[in-house]
């Protein structure tokens, strides 16, 4: 559980998700650093440079708090990933 009090959009890293053996990076904007929630969010797959990112997904806000930003970018990342491999299956 995420302490509530200490959000991780006080650093600038991205947040890195697995799901189904497949790594994607999840990304937060912020308009103030002490905001409850992000007003956008940014799914990224590794690109072919290492170090380079593809933004596969972008989400907009307003979200109600930052818990719910989250779940709702870790939903649409999963959604993208399925989709993915499903193509792969093909």
């Amino acid at each position: 559980m995420i302490d509530e009090k200490v959000m991780p959009h006080n650093m600038e890293t991205p947040i890195v998700h697995q799901f189904r053996n497949v790594t994607v990076y999840l990304k937060f904007d912020w308009d103030k650093p002490n905001d409850d929630s992000p007003v956008a969010a940014h799914v990224v797959e590794d690109g072919e440079i290492h170090g380079y990112g593809i933004t596969v997904a972008e989400l907009a806000g307003p979200w109600p708090d930052y818990h719910s930003a989250l779940a709702e970018t870790i939903s649409v990342a999963e959604q993208w990933i399925d989709t993915q491999l499903s193509q792969d299956d093909s």
